[in-house]
């Protein structure tokens, strides 16, 4: 055999082990490649829920939601949007994953803006109820939407109010854009009797059982006695508070939340109620798994010390960090306050919320000047209440020097020692 012979067939037994080595590793990759494509698919498939550990005094800076009926304004600006928008836009849903539940204040998304002015306080997690409540509803009836590209298409279409959350008339809008039978009642028994009817139901909510200000929860179905509910806002120990316990129990998966029907009807402070008829034949169950972390931004700063209110026409207390919060009551220039939480220029007294702005924090070594106001005089006592007792008087116009206040009681000096009078007769 020659040697150019040889160096032929050396050279084909050579390209014909490469070969194999070649396809072997190629295998090998693909292998890999499948496996790794199987992988991210299923953790692309499995939705996670995060419920972040808030606290009462933090929920009551957040979810500022116009809910009341009888504002006009309020109305009427959602159906000039109902009227004057587009009805179809170009939407793509993804795929259908069965019934789903997003939370507003997910990381994901919940400092996205939400806003129609360009307001940057305004964002999915303090105001965006509405576009996750209807995220829920169209992707659990039609197909997937996340609460940020509802809010964009809300934000988009006129029906992100200046100051007050979610117009109601998106509600039905949503049904006109992906074709979802949909109607409006206002009494809890047609709601009950529409879940009974596979629908799902958007309730407007006022301050109650699941919010200070306005929220709307979705009702899902129905158990016997109880109502099954998602809240879009919901917080490890939400219903944990001193108003809450005892009325709403959670399912094992850690965002169900069951109501029985008397204590909907009796706390919720419900409005309306907006329906959807779910008419798929194709239901799917949904693996949505949950998630409880560490609130790393907190909304709420806590603090202690006091001020004095400066408003000449008093200053009102509200239920929330918000003007759009209702009002409970309201304190007189010259009362001094204890200021607990701090939150966005706004501070959390015993009684409620007032706007820092129109308050001046008392210096303790700064002493006050008051005057008595009561026409027979003012008691002064041992203690901050009327049960403690009279240790002497001043008379009307007699100018007093106020070291402290506290729950409506003046820490003065008289003959030497500490005494406390009435707050309310000293200006």
């Amino acid at each position: 055999m020659g040697k150019i012979t040889k160096v032929v067939i050396v050279t084909v037994l050579l390209l014909l082990i490469g070969s194999i080595i070649l396809c072997s590793i190629l295998l090998n990759n693909k292998s890999d490649i499948t496996n790794n494509i199987n992988e991210i698919s299923e953790e692309i498939s499995k939705e996670v829920v995060v419920i972040p550990e808030l606290t009462e005094i933090e929920e009551q800076t957040l979810e500022v939601q116009e809910i009341n009926l009888e504002n006009e304004s309020f109305e009427e600006q959602g159906e000039i949007a109902y009227n004057g928008a587009e009805k179809v836009p170009n939407v793509s849903l993804g795929s259908y994953k069965g019934l789903t539940y997003y939370s507003q204040i997910d990381s994901r998304w919940k400092n996205i803006p939400y806003t129609s002015t360009g307001n940057s306080e305004q964002t999915i997690g303090i105001s965006g109820c509405g576009p996750t409540a209807a995220a829920m509803i169209v992707s659990s009836i039609k197909g997937s939407i996340t609460p940020d590209k509802m809010a964009e298409l809300f934000v988009n279409y006129g029906y992100r109010s200046a100051n007050n959350g979610t117009y109601w008339s998106a509600f039905k809008w949503i049904a006109d854009v992906f074709d979802i039978g949909y109607k409006q009642v206002y009494k809890l028994d047609d709601a009950i009797e529409a879940l009974k009817n596979n629908n799902y139901v958007v309730a407007a909510c006022g301050q109650g059982l699941f919010t200070y200000g306005g929220h709307f929860v979705i009702l899902i179905g129905i158990d016997g006695d109880n109502i099954k509910i998602y809240d879009p806002y919901l917080y490890k120990g939400k219903f944990e508070t001193s108003t809450r316990r005892g009325k709403i129990s959670i399912d094992e998966d850690g965002y169900t939340l069951n109501c029985s029907i008397n204590n909907f009807r009796q706390y919720a402070n419900y409005s309306s109620f907006f329906c959807y008829q779910n008419d798929r034949i194709d239901i799917t169950e949904n693996t949505t798994t949950v998630e409880t972390i560490p609130n790393d931004e907190p909304y709420v700063s806590e603090t202690s010390y006091q001020a004095i209110i400066t408003a000449n026409i008093g200053l009102n207390i509200r239920n929330g960090a918000s003007i759009n919060y209702s009002r409970n009551g309201g304190y007189s220039k010259g009362e001094i306050v204890t200021i607990i939480a701090e939150s966005n220029g706004w501070g959390k007294t015993e009684k409620g919320w007032i706007y820092l702005e129109y308050t001046e924090k008392v210096d303790n070594e700064k002493e006050i000047t008051k005057e008595v106001t009561a026409k027979i005089g003012l008691n002064i006592r041992s203690g901050p209440s009327t049960n403690s007792n009279i240790i002497g008087a001043y008379p009307y116009g007699k100018e007093v020097i106020v070291y402290s206040e506290e729950e409506g009681w003046a820490k003065v000096k008289y003959n030497g020692n500490y005494g406390y009078m009435y707050s309310k007769y000293l200006k």
